[in-house]
């Protein structure tokens, strides 16, 4: 298995853990499933019916999401993104409301402002 940590430390990455907090004790959208050892709810979040509500929940749910990456920079933590979206959908029968638009919008935020600082550092890659 390649020495990941020392190519992260090379491009100026932070350090990668193996071991990590447990993000469904973690984040208030999650939830462990009963019983236990049966996995996560990785979107366990309910509309208020306001679609304006919803979205400023979902902005505010979008930034704990991303400062519990920044302070857990993990594998697991690597792939948390698609499980999430994925319990979004299956939650909602596909028809998102505006607290997942909004914590969407959150992170493609993060990523369209992260991208494009990448793209001013010394010999990234376009």
């Amino acid at each position: 298995m390649p020495n990941t940590s020392v190519r992260a430390a090379a491009e100026g990455m932070p350090e990668i853990h193996r071991r990590a907090a447990q993000h469904a004790d973690d984040l208030s959208f999650m939830q462990t499933r009963t019983p236990k050892g049966s996995g996560i709810h990785y979107w366990q979040v309910e509309t208020t019916g306001n679609y304006s509500a919803d979205w400023e929940k979902g902005l505010a749910l979008g930034r704990e999401y991303l400062g519990y990456l920044g302070s857990h920079p993990t594998y697991g933590n690597a792939n948390l993104l698609g499980w999430i979206v994925g319990d979004m959908v299956a939650q909602r029968d596909g028809k998102l409301t505006g607290i997942e638009l909004g914590f969407l919008r959150q992170v493609n935020e993060r990523a369209m402002i992260l991208s494009a600082w990448a793209k001013t550092q010394k010999g990234a890659a376009a």
